[in-house]
């Protein structure tokens, strides 16, 4: 038996792409990933992905200091 992996970008591709590979008697669907759940996590290596998670936030840069390193008693 041999395995081959896809990605298959065009989401409305991918199901007609699964339909027809179902349909074939000699094809097993191991599993179906979903991409929705990998469009909401940042890769590492994508430095670039988080620009703008700080739009529309009403916060400064003494606000997040002194948020992330409180005055020790």
């Amino acid at each position: 038996m041999e395995t081959v992996t896809l990605k298959i970008k065009n989401k409305n591709k991918f199901k007609h792409f699964l339909t027809f590979i179902k349909d074939l008697d000699y094809v097993e669907v191991l599993k179906k990933e979903s991409d929705a759940k990998k469009e909401n996590t940042v890769s590492e290596n994508d430095f670039f992905a988080l620009t703008g998670m700080w739009e529309n936030k009403n916060i400064s840069a003494e606000d997040l200091r002194a948020r992330a390193w409180p005055k020790r008693k």
